[in-house]
C-alpha cells in the first residue's frame, strides 16, 4: 500500500514496472458517518520509478485532513527480490504486506462489501451512489440531511394521506445526530414493515402529537419519523 486520502487509496503488486513505469491501482474510497466504503472501479496509473515517493507526496497532499502515506523503504527490498503479485478482485487484509500503515477505519472497510461511488453534487465529497438523493441530485449524507431537515425541507403542519406518504423522501439511512444539526427531532424508528402499517403508525403519532412540523423517511431498514424543532 502506498497512501490513501479522501478520495482514493492506491497500491501495488509489484515492485518494478516495464521500461522504469510502474503500475499504480486506485481504488476510490467514500467517508461515510457510518464509516469508509471501498468503492468499485479500480482504475491503473503508470508512475516513474524514480520519482514514486514525488507522486505519492502530490497525490495525497498535507491538505487533504484524511491522507495518510506508507513508507516506501520496503518497496526497494520488493523491487531487488523482483516481487510481482496479481491484482485482486477485492482487498482484503491478509493480502496486504503493510497493514499497519493504513488508518484502522480503512483497515475495516476492508472487511465490507465494495460499492459504486459518486461525487456529492453540493461539496463534491466522494459517496456511495444513490445512497442520499434530493430533488434529482446526488448528495451525500451531510448536505442531503442539511437539504432535507433545513428550514427549507418538505415539513408538513397536516396530516399524509396515502398518496403522499407514498412519495415521502428516501435514503439509505438517517443519523439522528445530523438531523439535529439541521433543526430536527427523531420521534419514532420502525423497521421494514408494511407500508401501509408504517402510514397508519405515522398518521396516528401525529394525531397525538398535535401541532408541529413532520417528516417521514424512507430508509433501506425502515421508517424513520422526524419533527422540526421548535
Amino acid at each position: 500500500m502506498l497512501g490513501g486520502g479522501e478520495h482514493m487509496l492506491a497500491f501495488v503488486t509489484q515492485a518494478s514496472g516495464d521500461k522504469g513505469q510502474l503500475p499504480v491501482v486506485m481504488v476510490p474510497l467514500a467517508w461515510s458517518p457510518l464509516g469508509v466504503v471501498v468503492g468499485e472501479g479500480w482504475q491503473r496509473v503508470l508512475v516513474d520509478e524514480d520519482n514514486v515517493s514525488g507522486w505519492v507526496d502530490q497525490t495525497f497532499v498535507p491538505e487533504d485532513e484524511r491522507a495518510f502515506l506508507a513508507p516506501l523503504g520496503e518497496l526497494d527490498l520488493l523491487r531487488r527480490i523482483g516481487w510481482k503479485d496479481e491484482v485482486p478482485d477485492r482487498l482484503s487484509e491478509e493480502q496486504i504486506l503493510n497493514l499497519g500503515d493504513l488508518p484502522e477505519d480503512v483497515i475495516e472497510a476492508l472487511g465490507s462489501p465494495m460499492l459504486p461511488i459518486a461525487r456529492c453534487a453540493a461539496c463534491r465529497r466522494s459517496c456511495v451512489k444513490d445512497e442520499f438523493i434530493w430533488q434529482e441530485r446526488q448528495l451525500c449524507a451531510w448536505d442531503w440531511h442539511r437539504s432535507v431537515f433545513g428550514r427549507r425541507g418538505p415539513w408538513r403542519t397536516d396530516a399524509y394521506n396515502r398518496v403522499q406518504f407514498s412519495d415521502i423522501p428516501a435514503a439509505g439511512y438517517v443519523v439522528p445526530p445530523l438531523a439535529e444539526e439541521a433543526g430536527a427531532e427523531t420521534l419514532m424508528l420502525l423497521g421494514r414493515v408494511d407500508p401501509e402499517l408504517a402510514y397508519d403508525a405515522v398518521s396516528m403519532l401525529v394525531e397525538r402529537l398535535g401541532d408541529g412540523s413532520y417528516i417521514t423517511v424512507s430508509t433501506d431498514t425502515g421508517w424513520v419519523l422526524l419533527r422540526e424543532r421548535a
